[in-house]
């Protein structure tokens, strides 16, 4: 019999599984700043803290576990959408010519976007895994790790899944419109957690969703102060609020930054 060579049809799409185009935005993020960056930042931010507390008036009179995670997660919840700014704008810009030669693929070019999206909630989670790690390790030397264990995993991994939607946000900003509007995102993140997430208008502002996880969980305000008994921002049903938003926020950015790349000119 004569071999026969298959010729591929006219408009035949590829469509690599997500999964797999996220494996590969990961290969391309694990070297350079953004990695080192995604596990650094915790341990830069905690050590010297940990120290602080360790001898501070606080740390003299025994409570220096208290001080050290409430200092720590105040600096996480306006931490969180920062680097969603900054993790994203950076991402995009690097793939600025790769993205050129990708986009003119047989491949639906909503899952370029996905996966970069993917890409950075990994790169999130993982850190969020190094901060887990390193308040473990400081309720441990304090011998409160039983006791604080609920909290640690709780103040590490809650607020990262409210900051997927400052994430989604950043990395649509930063695709649609570029590089200073995508940091924009991550500097009113950086701003916006400390000064809204004790408002009453909280829900509205999906950078400040992370701290206002973090308040009821560690019991403390925007300051990093323990909050005084019956203080409404101890109430735990702002979390599922918080999370469920969230979850919404970023399916929508999913479809409209998707939508946006199907558009997208070489």
């Amino acid at each position: 019999m004569t071999p026969t060579t298959e010729v591929p049809t006219v408009g035949t799409r590829d469509h690599p599984p997500l999964r797999t185009v996220v494996q590969v935005e990961l290969s391309r993020l694990r070297h350079g700043f953004l990695a080192w960056y995604t596990v650094l930042a915790p341990i830069v931010i905690a050590i010297p803290l940990y120290l602080g507390s360790l001898f501070s008036p606080e740390g003299a009179s025994g409570q220096t576990w208290q001080t050290f995670s409430n200092v720590t997660l105040e600096f996480w919840g306006v931490l969180v959408p920062m680097t969603a700014g900054l993790a994203a704008t950076l991402s995009v810009r690097a793939d600025q010519d790769a993205w050129r030669m990708l986009l003119s693929y047989a491949v639906p070019r909503w899952r370029y976007f996905a996966g970069k999206f993917g890409a950075l909630a990994v790169l999130g989670l993982v850190s969020s895994t190094v901060l887990a790690a390193v308040l473990a390790a400081g309720a441990l030397l304090n011998g409160t790790l039983a006791a604080s264990i609920g909290v640690v995993l709780a103040a590490a991994y809650l607020p990262w899944v409210a900051g997927l939607a400052s994430t989604a946000l950043a990395l649509l900003v930063a695709v649609r419109w570029g590089f200073g509007p995508g940091i924009t995102v991550g500097v009113a993140g950086l701003l916006c957690g400390a000064l809204t997430a004790d408002k009453v208008f909280w829900y509205l502002i999906p950078v400040a969703w992370p701290m206002r996880v973090i308040l009821p969980i560690a019991g403390i305000g925007p300051n990093g102060i323990a909050l005084p008994a019956g203080s409404p921002l101890a109430d735990h049903g702002a979390i599922p609020v918080a999370l469920g938003l969230s979850a919404v926020l970023t399916a929508l950015l999913l479809l409209l930054g998707g939508a946006h790349m199907n558009r997208k000119e070489i």
